[in-house]
């Protein structure tokens, strides 16, 4: 289960790149047979699932495309976009507004091109011989409906799934298209919403970060979590300080706000569950579980599930206020864009972090994040082999 959080999805690859390069050494079979991702997740899970025959080339690749993004050329805001919210808040006539409106104006700040371009480098379509093969149980794609606010849960498998019962959900079953990622990853007012079957789609963090249930739906015993999520901070500002409403002290809040998920929580009752079941079996018998699930027919289905959750053992909004300010960032991003983002680290970093590290869309970053994911993977080498070892 892969998380979002925009560029802080490379530290995902980071992970991913531990999992099949060093994990796989121990434990050869080291491979999810159900894969899922939200937002910038969505991206990296499709790129795991379309190598399922081989995973490290499938990481490879991945990590090379976030170590080769640019700041300038992926932090693009869109001219035509930001015109048409101008004209929409001055009141302008509405005949022009839908002049606008018929070349396709979506609603974002920036330009969606290059993360459709990165998504486009995926080739999709060998999730099906996957699925065909056995390699893979099932794949999804999580978006948000922005019709009805529904989790649009886009799922690709090998034979038809049970019905879903969980209220304000719409699966939907489909071949996982650029499309479906590309709408996973538009964050609101950052990036433009996405058309698919006459209905519009955004980031599917708005519903579900962590996309457990679904994985679970699909038939996953076992969970492994990786979530690049900033770590939430119990401090309060000083009384008085002029930050607490600074516009991107507020932003970063918002960023986090929208990107929280009840991940901590889901696992907690997940855990639960297990541990309630698994002292079941031991107290009554092996028919338990069974029992049990026939007393709720008509329910969701219990089962006792493992979860390993792999997050950042660091703040990474610490580290993206740092790496701002540092030389090899000013090197690397020197155009318009990397002003912006030191001008912002300008006043306060440790305020401002959270923000930086969401749009920090540039190699010399996210190569950071990527071996901040490989050691932390690292520190739990023996918990993931035990995961993944069928024996």
């Amino acid at each position: 289960m892969l998380a979002g959080a925009a560029a802080l999805g490379a530290y995902e690859a980071g992970v991913l790149s531990y999992l099949a390069n060093e994990v796989r050494r121990d434990v050869p079979l080291a491979m999810p047979e159900v894969v899922s991702g939200t937002s910038a997740g969505a991206i990296n899970a499709m790129a795991l699932a379309a190598y399922a025959d081989d995973p490290a080339t499938g990481v490879r690749l991945l990590v090379r495309a976030w170590t080769e993004l640019r700041l300038g050329q992926f932090v693009r805001p869109s001219s035509i976009e930001l015109l048409s919210m101008f004209l929409d808040v001055a009141g302008a006539p509405l005949r022009l507004r839908r002049a606008l409106h018929a070349h396709s104006i979506r609603g974002g700040l920036l330009d969606p091109k290059p993360i459709a371009q990165l998504v486009d480098r995926i080739p999709l379509r060998r999730i099906d011989d996957h699925l065909a093969s056995g390699r893979l149980r099932g794949v999804v794609v999580m978006a948000t409906s922005v019709s009805n606010g529904a989790a649009a849960i886009f799922h690709q498998t090998a034979s038809p799934v049970r019905p879903w019962l969980e209220a304000n959900v719409l699966p939907i079953a489909t071949p996982i298209l650029p499309t479906h990622v590309v709408a996973s990853a538009a964050i609101p007012l950052l990036f433009p919403t996405v058309e698919i079957d006459g209905n519009k789609y955004c980031d599917g963090g708005l519903r579900q970060m962590v996309p457990l249930s679904p994985a679970i739906h699909l038939g996953a015993d076992r969970l492994l979590v990786i979530s690049p999520l900033p770590v939430v901070s119990t401090s309060t500002p000083e009384a008085g300080s002029i930050l607490v409403t600074s516009p991107w002290y507020l932003a970063g809040k918002v960023l986090n706000a929208l990107f929280a998920d009840r991940v901590e929580m889901d696992l907690a009752r997940l855990r639960h569950t297990t541990a309630i079941l698994r002292a079941g079996t031991h107290r009554f018998g092996p028919s338990f579980e069974h029992e049990i699930n026939l007393e709720l027919a008509g329910g969701a289905e219990l089962r006792a599930i493992d979860a390993l959750s792999i997050e950042p053992s660091e703040d990474l909004g610490a580290l993206a206020a740092a790496h701002v300010k540092s030389p090899a960032f000013a090197s690397s991003a020197p155009g318009l864009a990397g002003k912006m983002l030191r001008r912002i680290a300008d006043g306060d970093p440790a305020r401002v972090g959270d923000l930086l590290a969401y749009l920090l869309f540039d190699g010399s970053f996210t190569s950071l994040l990527i071996e901040k994911g490989r050691a932390d993977a690292r520190a739990r080498h023996d918990q993931l082999c035990a995961l993944f070892d069928r024996s």
